[in-house]
């Protein structure tokens, strides 16, 4: 198996900029009611994004995907089962081969399912009846498109609340350097927070 490749990054983050803005107390509102900008907003995204980065993806702690995100994986030859190492996996685009002239395979739908296993382990599963191609190019020659992440919702994330306040519990601590008590405290809070989602070793 060979490292997934991001393919379509979420087109938003777990956070908001107005949310991590709630949390950090630093809030202003106009007449109407709407949240005013704030001179650290750019700064408070970029902490955001690190928060998540430190998190999500191949190279995150989690080694999962947060906001619904596209990914691809390479298999160099056909199995039973092929892993999905990043999840929660929601859906898979397609499943495709490469032969030894180059030339790009499709399989169909019917020949191949998503399941889970009770660690919430993902899997392409072929059916009985499919006939494994054997004409297959040297290296990486069957490849999986998928959809992983929580999905969003009308514009919104769906991430659990835990790992939204694993987030916010970072971004504080790299925001207030006063916080002294939030820095101190960060690993162990944030253990009790996010173990149980951690991505299990394949």
């Amino acid at each position: 198996m060979h490292r997934p490749v991001l393919v379509k990054p979420p087109e938003i983050l777990p956070v908001t900029l107005d949310e991590m803005k709630q949390a950090l107390r630093i809030v202003e509102r106009d007449a109407s009611g709407a949240v005013l900008p704030h001179e650290d907003d750019d700064l408070i995204e970029d902490e955001i994004q690190s928060a998540v980065s430190h998190y999500e993806g191949w190279t995150g702690i989690l080694g999962i995907a947060l906001c619904e995100q596209g990914w691809r994986q390479d298999f160099d030859r056909f199995d039973s089962m092929l892993c999905l190492p990043i999840g929660p996996a929601l859906h898979i685009s397609a499943v495709r081969w490469r032969n030894k002239a180059g030339q790009m395979a499709t399989v169909n739908e019917a020949d191949y399912a998503r399941v889970t296993d009770a660690a919430g382990q993902s899997s392409v599963r072929f059916g009985n009846s499919f006939v494994f191609p054997t004409d297959l190019y040297e290296g990486a020659a069957v490849q999986v498109d998928y959809r992983a992440g929580w999905p969003i919702i009308d514009g919104h994330s769906t991430v659990p609340a835990d790992l939204k306040a694993a987030i916010k519990m970072r971004v504080q601590a790299a925001y207030d350097e006063a916080s002294r008590d939030a820095s101190l405290n960060l690993q162990r809070i944030e253990k009790a927070l996010v173990s149980k989602w951690r991505r299990s070793v394949l």
